[in-house]
């Protein structure tokens, strides 16, 4: 029984954790303590533990290696193979009216600020995702990380942004 005991999908052995809850009694922790006593840590154990702390886990990759990898990777998810694929819509091109001077009159109008987070903004934002649609009711400032984020799930941010947009307008 013993040797079947820690073989691997055995509910009683890997990955089980036998001590959860428990606490070792001060007898074990002497034990414990005593038996680590005078162990001294060879040099390239501790270069491994230095390298995985840096988050390396193994040591470099030669050239080669990383070549014959993007070899292998080259095209794979490319266009449609790529989850992020939306039909080729990221290649629709902007209106003549998306220029820089509108983009700073949105930065000015919203202080370079971020919308969603109140920190420096720079990058102008359409609300409706339409790059076509150049009106200063659809554009709006965030910052890098904002942008980033209202990439996904769109229809969220459509309406939150179309919210917060409604509710500043009956401010005023």
């Amino acid at each position: 029984m013993a040797k079947f005991l820690f073989q691997k999908g055995n509910k009683y052995g890997v990955g089980r954790k036998f001590n959860l809850g428990r606490k070792h009694s001060d007898i074990s922790k002497k034990n414990m303590s005593d038996a680590h006593k005078g162990y001294v840590t060879p040099e390239a154990t501790k270069i491994n533990m230095r390298l995985k702390h840096l988050g390396r886990k193994y040591k470099p990759m030669s050239k080669q290696g990383r070549e014959n990898i993007r070899l292998a990777m080259k095209g794979k998810y490319a266009g449609e193979k790529n989850y992020f694929w939306k039909g080729g819509l990221s290649y629709e091109p902007y209106s003549v009216e998306w220029t820089e001077t509108l983009k700073k009159s949105i930065r000015e109008r919203d202080h370079y600020i971020c919308q969603l987070c109140s920190k420096d903004g720079y990058p102008v934002h359409h609300i409706d995702y339409d790059k076509k649609n150049c009106d200063p009711k659809n554009l709006i400032t965030l910052c890098e990380k904002c942008h980033r984020k209202t990439n996904d799930n769109r229809n969220y941010w459509i309406t939150y942004f179309k919210n917060k947009l409604f509710s500043v307008i009956e401010k005023d």
